[in-house]
């Protein structure tokens, strides 16, 4: 008896549905990005409040456990706090660069009589010198002030959709029930699928959050004892964009070794800085992160790259840093439905899915 296959039976009709409801999907999430956007970082943010509430809660004081009202407060003000530091010291570290440009350039103009030497052909160094001129770097940093500022604006509805999550707390548990009315499997189910999701971008979270940590760390000492002026920037950005994968830490070692030079005036200070701080990405990555925390998401490199690129399109550097965990959860869900476990196999790492709960 011939196995049944695991790809689904799609007449014509059926593929173009499934093709113009993709289409669809993405038409909507690029113009209505605006909307949608938000709730998806409120969620994450309500996300992290939610395990930081907790680990409060496992806290006792005198044998006893604060109330889940006092977890919330003191979760929701933790995180604000630390969004209002980071985004103050963000500000400041670029004032004090578009403040500084002029000196910087003024150096970088030094270095192109040491770089004449170290290239055999001058022609290169005129082209650079053209390219870098042709840069308005000082507008470069004020747009992103002005881009500190509306993401600070965008975080004050994002904290909005945050409280109406919070108030709903008390009452998911009771919808979700009446969702399933006499179906105790279905709900047992559904439940368990839920809690896969939840512990999936969890891991995610944590184990990213913590090496990109540590990451940026390292990198702020390698900074500071390298004299690289606006270390906390640098490692900043290091440590945010350590979450996307592949693409992030190249680009996060290039800004601060091109940042040198225009400060040293050194063009030796690039390969010094780029290659001290590539060396802790290499070595962090490859060889601590897996041996801290194991296994990571269940995605292949090629799904990975894929998913960069489309969320990328979608939502430029915050699609990007979504890519990951938001293909871990289509990837689980995809394994729980009959007709789509085929997918999951394909975007897994090993074709290694979950098998469907009954």
């Amino acid at each position: 008896m011939e196995k049944e296959s695991l790809f689904p039976k799609m007449n014509s009709q059926a593929v173009f549905y499934t093709l113009g409801s993709l289409a669809l999907t993405i038409f909507a999430l690029i113009y209505f990005d605006g909307i949608f956007k938000p709730i998806v970082m409120a969620f994450l943010v309500w996300f992290v409040i939610n395990q930081l509430k907790i680990t409060l809660g496992k806290i006792a004081i005198k044998g006893k456990s604060m109330p889940p009202v006092v977890n919330n407060i003191l979760a929701i003000v933790i995180i604000l706090l630390v969004f209002y530091l980071v985004a103050e010291l963000l500000i400041k570290n670029i004032e004090g660069i578009v403040a500084s440009m002029p000196q910087y350039l003024s150096n970088f103009d030094d270095s192109y009589s040491e770089l004449s030497a170290l290239v055999n052909n001058p022609k290169y160094v005129e082209y650079l010198q053209k390219w870098i001129k042709g840069l308005n770097l000082a507008g470069m940093a004020t747009s992103l002030i002005n881009s500190l500022s509306g993401t600070m604006a965008t975080f004050a509805v994002i904290l909005v959709y945050v409280i109406f999550f919070l108030m709903e707390e008390t009452s998911r548990k009771l919808k979700l029930e009446k969702l399933f009315p006499n179906k105790e499997k279905s709900y047992q189910k559904f439940t368990k699928n839920l809690s896969s999701i939840s512990k999936s971008i969890q891991t995610y979270i944590w184990q990213m959050t913590l090496i990109s940590f540590l990451t940026g760390a390292v990198s702020y000492v390698i900074l500071i004892v390298m004299h690289v002026e606006y270390a906390f920037l640098w490692s900043f950005l290091i440590f945010m964009l350590n979450f996307i994968p592949y693409i992030g830490p190249l680009i996060s070692s290039l800004l601060p070794a091109i940042f040198a030079v225009l400060i040293t005036g050194d063009p030796l200070k690039f390969v010094y800085v780029f290659a001290a701080l590539e060396g802790v990405q290499i070595i962090l990555g490859n060889f601590v992160q897996p041996k801290l925390m194991g296994k990571g998401s269940n995605l292949g490199p090629v799904t990975v790259l894929i998913a960069l690129a489309l969320w990328g399109m979608i939502w430029g550097i915050v699609g990007m840093i979504l890519a990951v965990p938001v293909m871990s959860v289509i990837v689980i869900i995809c394994s729980q439905i009959p007709s789509t476990r085929y997918l999951a196999i394909i975007l897994s790492e090993k074709g290694e899915i979950a098998a469907i709960e009954e």
